[in-house]
C-alpha cells in the first residue's frame, strides 16, 4: 500500500509529524510511506528511513505547476493520505488526484467535504499535545487495516547523512574542548517573547564559565531580535544570525550540549537531534509545553520553564488586557541560568 503524509507549514510542526512515518512503516513495513512539506522543509526529511520520495507544496504553488502536481500525484496511485493540518486547495487537490481515503483533522467547513475519514480533534482549545494528535490521525489509518500493536515513538528523530555529520565532527572540533551552548531568542510569533536582555544575561554568565562557549543563533526574520541580544552581549558569546543554510544548522545542533529558546521550531530541531534543550514557554494554554513542548526520542534530554500565574486566557493571550502581560518577566534571568547550569552539569576536562 502507498500512503502520502502530509505537513506544509512551519518547522517546528513538520518535526512533531515525524513519528507518524515511524509508526506507520514500523506497523506495516511493506508500505511505501511519501512525504509532502514545504520546499524550505525538505533537509528535515530528506534522511529519513521510513520514506520513499518527499513531494513538495506551497500555498502559492502557480496553476500549471499545481495542474502537473496533481497528475503526479494522481499516477502514483496512493491509497490514502494523512493530512496531519489541514489546507483547502491542497485538500481539494489530493481529493482530485483521486485518493481514496483522506485522513486528517475536521477543522475547516471544507473539510468536511474534502476529508472522507476526518476526524475531530479540536486543536485549537489547546488540549493535547500536537505530536498525539498527528499519532491519532495515523492510528485510525492502521486500525482499518487491523494494526494496532505498535508502540508511539518517545519523540521525534531527525537523521543526518555522512556530509552533515562532518560538518558536524568540524564544528567540534574548531571548538575545542568543553560543552557548546545555543541560544535562541526568536520565537518567530509563535509565542510570547522572553525580553533580549535577559537572553543576553543568560548568555553572558554562561560564556563566563570555564569550559563553556555560547552561540547566539537565528535565521532571517530573526535578526531584529538578535540585534537586540547583542547590544548587551560580551566579545566572548558568538553570533551566528543567518551564518549556517538549514542542512548544515542540523548538523551544528546535533553537538550542542544544551539548547535554550522559546517555543520555535530550532527548540523542536535541538531535540529531535538529541541535544539536551531548556525551552521557555508562556501559560496559555494554547502556547503551553503541554501543546507544543518538544519531544525526544532520547529520554529525559528535554526540559521547559513557564511562568507560575494563574493566566486567565482561555485560547489566546489577552496581552495587554491581563494583568500578568507579559508574563514571561516572571521568568527571571537566574532561573533560567540555575536551569542551564544544572542540565549542563560540571564542564569535562
Amino acid at each position: 500500500m502507498k500512503v502520502l503524509v502530509t505537513r506544509t507549514d512551519r518547522l517546528g510542526d513538520l518535526v512533531l509529524t515525524l513519528p507518524v512515518f515511524e509508526v506507520l512503516k514500523t506497523a506495516c513495513p511493506a508500505w511505501e510511506i511519501h512525504a509532502m512539506v514545504a520546499p524550505g522543509a525538505v533537509p528535515l526529511v530528506e534522511n529519513d528511513p521510513h520514506l520513499a520520495r518527499i513531494w513538495q507544496w506551497r500555498d502559492d504553488l502557480p496553476a500549471a505547476e499545481a495542474k502537473d502536481l496533481r497528475e503526479a500525484l494522481a499516477a502514483e496511485g496512493f491509497e490514502a493520505v494523512v493530512m496531519t493540518q489541514y489546507r483547502r486547495e491542497l485538500a481539494k487537490m489530493l481529493r482530485d488526484a483521486g485518493i481514496g481515503r483522506r485522513y486528517g483533522p475536521w477543522s475547516k467547513w471544507s473539510s468536511w467535504i474534502h476529508l472522507n475519514r476526518g476526524q475531530r480533534q479540536n486543536r485549537s482549545a489547546g488540549h493535547g499535545h500536537e505530536m498525539d494528535f498527528n499519532l491519532q490521525l495515523a492510528r485510525r489509518l492502521l486500525r482499518e487495516e487491523g494494526q494496532t500493536d505498535v508502540e508511539n515513538p518517545a519523540g521525534p528523530r531527525l537523521y543526518l547523512d555522512a556530509q552533515q555529520l562532518q560538518v558536524a565532527q568540524d564544528f567540534r572540533t574548531a571548538q575545542g574542548a568543553g560543552q557548546n551552548i545555543f541560544i535562541h531568542p526568536g520565537s518567530g510569533g509563535s509565542a510570547l517573547d522572553w525580553e533580549p536582555e535577559r537572553f543576553a544575561t543568560v548568555a553572558n554568565l554562561l560564556a563566563a564559565d570555564e569550559g563553556r562557549k555560547v552561540f547566539i543563533t537565528g535565521a532571517g526574520p530573526d535578526a531584529g531580535v538578535v540585534a537586540e541580544v547583542a547590544a548587551h552581549l560580551h566579545p566572548a558569546v558568538e553570533v551566528l544570525l543567518d551564518k549556517f543554510a538549514l542542512r548544515d544548522f542540523l548538523a551544528v545542533l546535533s553537538v550542542g550540549d544544551l539548547f535554550i529558546g522559546p517555543s520555535t521550531g530550532p527548540l523542536h530541531l535541538a531535540a529531535a537531534l538529541g541535544a539536551p534543550t531548556l525551552g521557555l514557554f508562556p501559560p496559555v494554554r494554547t502556547m503551553h509545553p503541554n501543546r507544543w513542548g518538544p519531544r525526544s526520542f532520547a529520554f529525559g534530554q528535554t526540559r521547559n520553564l513557564v511562568p507560575e500565574i494563574d493566566c486567565p486566557a482561555r485560547r489566546l493571550c489577552r496581552e495587554e488586557r491581563c494583568e500578568h502581560y507579559n508574563c514571561m518577566n516572571e521568568l527571571r534571568a537566574e532561573t533560567v541560568l540555575d536551569a542551564a547550569r544544572e542540565i549542563l552539569g560540571p564542564v569535562q576536562p
